[in-house]
């Protein structure tokens, strides 16, 4: 197939532009006026996809799909199919929680795709029997069919029948056309019937809806490349790719590095387009804050750009020295703090914010039922006693730990009674407000590493839970560019604060930003 669209020669005449003639097509019709109808066909045995009819509307946009004649063999790039769905699907992603609904091959004997649009008609009955056929919920619900098959529909019959009695139900007229978009994807080497695809697939004024993708593999390059949530109405929290061949900034594209001049870098998260999530100690002893850069995105691409910081949230707690008579020379209570930046962030593949429990847009990305609580995300989250997470290496690698809890976690704070000999109650170092890991394989992170999220991956979404604070080994200490275990005799144990026990202070400043959930 060639790229782009056909190209053609239009002097202005027509109430429409001339439609133009796709190689290997035929066209009847001349007259490019309101009302005036065009009608193509294939020439030898190629196949067209796209609408064989097409009317000059009083818009002066032609009606349906450009026509296409093809080789019944030929396939499409995933990096065309992504922006031609996302044209309109776009719009869903953000605005909605989706209801999924997965039905397997029963057997594999054959594809009956009748039956599958059958089965999605009976749901739309159902939920229009549910709301009511005249509510404004019923009628403002916007419907998106995607149907993969491997093959011919070669049970069940011509599946038609099933898409005119979903056009039905929905009350799909002229004006409604937006109110449904079926695609329909072949994937695979069999016996692709694009013909049959063609007449399922939506027909709208601009757009493609039918395609076929060589493999498996190319179906999901395609799904990759739509997650560019640059041009969605709402941002869509804790969304990472995570196919091979991303890039570390894309699997966690939340992830941003900060650094004062002389001083150690910072980490921290982005959890809108304008906020970011780090550790209070990266502003103890600060200098001037209006040299400070935050970088954002990839910064070794064209995708990294720099912020200012407009202003800087800490608590009024937060206080390094302050159990130093009780022979406790450093303490990290209240280890938080919030950035905003003097401009909102392009939300992209390579810079988008992480789910923050107890919000909104937590809960749709956790796909939990409206009246939940913070608690319920905290039971969600953090019930396990020992809990597979992540944080972003020095290098944008992401690396293990498992967080404890109950009574794992009085285990793993034990080690800090090695380094504090006089310390009666090791409670008065580690309170509450933090998580520990550090014990059996964990990764341990570096000095420089600090403020960066800890997280954790539920139902292919990236939730933060804790802010890297400090520890008791530094694996960079020593060594360029590389990480290396405690040695022998050495305890390593490493102290995150905990999300869920700073949330008065995180409601107190990020009110109007985020939507938070009663606690």
């Amino acid at each position: 197939m060639w790229d782009g669209e056909t190209a053609v020669c239009d002097n202005g005449a027509g109430h429409c532009p001339n439609p133009g003639i796709s190689v290997g097509a035929v066209r009847t019709g001349s007259r490019f006026g309101v009302g005036d109808k065009v009608k193509y066909r294939c020439s030898s045995d190629l196949v067209l996809t796209g609408s064989a009819e097409r009317e000059c509307q009083s818009d002066g946009v032609w009606s349906g799909t450009e026509p296409v004649c093809r080789q019944p063999y030929s396939y499409d790039f995933p990096e065309d199919v992504a922006p031609a769905m996302g044209t309109s699907l776009a719009h869903l992603f953000g605005a909605t929680n989706p209801t999924q609904v997965k039905k397997d091959h029963e057997n594999g004997t054959g594809t009956n795709i009748y039956k599958a649009l059958n089965a999605v008609n009976i749901m739309m009955n159902n939920q229009m029997q549910r709301l009511g056929m005249e509510t404004t919920g019923w009628q403002e619900i916007r419907h998106a069919i995607i149907l993969l098959t491997d093959g011919k529909s070669n049970m069940g019959g011509s599946p038609k029948p099933a898409v005119d009695s979903i056009k039905d139900v929905l009350n799909i007229k002229e004006k409604r056309n937006d109110y449904l978009d079926i695609y329909a994807i072949g994937v695979g080497k069999l016996d692709v019937d694009w013909r049959e695809l063609n007449e399922l697939a939506s027909k709208k004024d601009g757009e493609r809806h039918a395609f076929i993708l060589q493999d498996a593999r190319a179906l999901q390059q395609v799904f990759e490349h739509m997650l560019d949530v640059s041009k969605l109405t709402d941002t869509i929290c804790g969304v990472g790719n995570m196919s091979a061949n991303a890039s570390d900034q894309e699997r966690t594209p939340w992830h941003v590095t900060f650094k004062p001049r002389a001083q150690e870098t910072c980490r921290g998260a982005l959890i809108s387009d304008q906020w970011v999530l780090t550790a209070a100690h990266c502003f103890h002893h600060a200098e001037d804050r209006s040299l400070w850069r935050v970088s954002v995105g990839d910064p070794n691409s064209q995708h990294g750009k720099e912020f200012l910081i407009e202003k800087v949230e800490v608590p009024s707690g937060f206080n390094v020295y302050a159990k130093k008579s009780q022979g406790i020379p450093e303490f990290y209570g209240d280890d938080i703090a919030l950035l905003k930046l003097t401009q909102k962030v392009k939300i992209s593949t390579h810079a988008r914010p992480i789910c923050l429990p107890c919000t909104v847009e937590a809960n749709l990305a956790l796909r939990k039922p409206q009246g939940s609580t913070c608690r319920d995300h905290e039971e969600e989250l953090l019930s396990q006693r020992s809990i597979p997470a992540h944080f972003v290496a020095l290098d944008g690698n992401k690396l293990n730990v498992k967080l404890k809890t109950g009574a794992e976690w009085k285990n793993c704070i034990q080690a800090v009674s090695e380094r504090f000999p006089n310390l009666t109650d090791v409670s008065e170092v580690v309170t509450d407000q933090f998580l520990c890991s550090g014990a059996e394989q964990d990764d341990n992170p570096c000095k420089g590493e600090s403020g960066g999220a800890v997280f954790l991956e539920r139902r292919f979404r990236f939730f933060q839970v804790g802010v890297v604070s400090w520890g008791l080994y530094n694996p960079c200490a020593t060594s360029k560019g590389s990480r290396k275990k405690a040695p022998r005799g050495l305890t390593a144990r490493d102290f995150h604060i905990n999300l869920f026990r700073l949330q008065p202070w995180l409601r107190e400043h990020l009110q109007g930003v985020l939507n938070f959930l009663p606690l």
